[in-house]
């Protein structure tokens, strides 16, 4: 059953293992704003025991001596912990009934940190979630997002590291981060008449 917010020490709340990994200026503008105005949103997290229930791939990633693991706005608790901060406000709630990547995508409306390529980690990571049975529209459409929104950031995985690095630090911009996509895809293509692609008659 979902509690109320509570505090809890930092020391015994681990993040999500799976989480997308935020940049440095991010994490940067993430501490200033902890300095300034505090934590302004608790952080959900799911029990210990009830996370590994329905992950126990992760037991391993979990040590004994946290209680809960962020399930979301685990890049404030990343911040607090470098602050030194000895608690943060929780939502203790119950796990996702699908995924956790799903959940955070659920909740970005409450969560203005997640980049495009952060949201592309993140549903790949829903789709490909143990028990997950929905199809790449169908989840999609749950998460308010259109198809082709889905196909796009999707695409963005298959920028090079060194263009993904470029797309989180705000020297790519998105736009110009799909027409990469789609040069590369362009240039893969098969030129009708060569091996494999019949030539039409």
């Amino acid at each position: 059953m979902t509690r109320l917010i509570e505090e809890q020490p930092v020391s015994e709340v681990i993040s999500w293992p799976e989480r997308p990994r935020h940049n440095p200026a991010k994490a940067a503008r993430l501490v200033e704003s902890l300095v300034r105005y505090g934590v302004e949103h608790p952080i959900a997290v799911v029990a210990r025991d009830d996370y590994l229930q329905g992950l126990p791939r992760q037991t391993n990633s979990v040590p004994r001596r946290f209680s809960y693991v962020a399930i979301s706005d685990y890049h404030w608790l990343e911040a607090a912990r470098a602050l030194g901060l000895s608690h943060v406000p929780v939502w203790v709630r119950c796990m996702p009934p699908d995924s956790v990547a799903a959940f955070v995508l659920r909740r970005h409306g409450h969560d203005d940190h997640l980049g495009p390529l952060d949201e592309a980690r993140l549903f790949h990571a829903a789709l490909n979630a143990p028990g997950q049975t929905q199809s790449q529209n169908a989840l999609a459409r749950n998460l308010g997002w259109s198809r082709a929104t889905a196909s796009q950031r999707l695409a963005l995985l298959k920028l090079t590291p060194g263009q993904q690095a470029a797309l989180e630090n705000n020297t790519l911009g998105i736009v110009e981060a799909r027409q990469m996509v789609t040069t590369r895809r362009s240039r893969k293509a098969p030129v009708p008449g060569t091996l494999g692609t019949p030539v039409s008659e």
